[in-house]
């Protein structure tokens, strides 16, 4: 509450709950990001059971963000909609079968009416941004602090279709320097 609270209600605040509770865990969090106005609650368990996610989607009512890292590319993400869990739906070139699994899984979830975010940063999610009618946020992940924004982001926080050809390299990510 105190960042709802910090930010305002304008602000959307997500959660990544990098697959890091189990269910009763995952309930718990999930009835304060409710209370909190969170737009969503992105992967708080391991993305194994589908069962599990169905009886979570079923005990919170923030809207559940799914299948970010499960095997089966789109076949998966069709099992975590046919369920009824889902409200957004992952997409990624990295981890859904590259672009044409990203298109697939984004217009299964249009098909259901769901959204389809799209995970990852770089020119080829940018792109997929651009292509996609059903989805809403593009990921630009902070590797710094203090933060430094993406060179695609401008400073309303907007990104732009890109005006060259091709889909871009890993070279324009930013350097990350780690310490061992």
């Amino acid at each position: 509450m105190a960042l709802r609270q910090h930010v305002g209600a304008d602000v959307d605040l997500m959660y990544d709950g990098s697959a890091g509770f189990d269910l009763a865990d995952a309930i718990y969090l999930g009835h304060a990001l409710d209370e909190a106005g969170y737009r969503w609650y992105e992967e708080p368990m391991r993305e194994f059971s589908i069962t599990a996610y169905r009886w979570l989607s079923e005990r919170v009512k923030v809207p559940l963000l799914v299948a970010e890292t499960s095997d089966g590319a789109h076949f998966n993400t069709a099992d975590f909609t046919g369920s009824g869990c889902a409200t957004y739906v992952r997409v990624s070139t990295m981890l859904k079968g590259g672009v044409t699994g990203a298109l697939r899984i984004a217009h299964l979830a249009e098909s259901f009416g769901l959204r389809a975010e799209v995970h990852g940063m770089g020119a080829a999610h940018r792109n997929l941004c651009m292509a996609i009618p059903n989805t809403t946020y593009y990921e630009s992940l902070v590797w710094t602090n203090p933060v430094v924004r993406e060179s695609c982001v401008d400073a309303h926080g907007l990104v732009h279709a890109p005006t060259t050809p091709g889909t871009g390299t890993l070279q324009e990510l930013p350097h990350v320097p780690w310490k061992v």
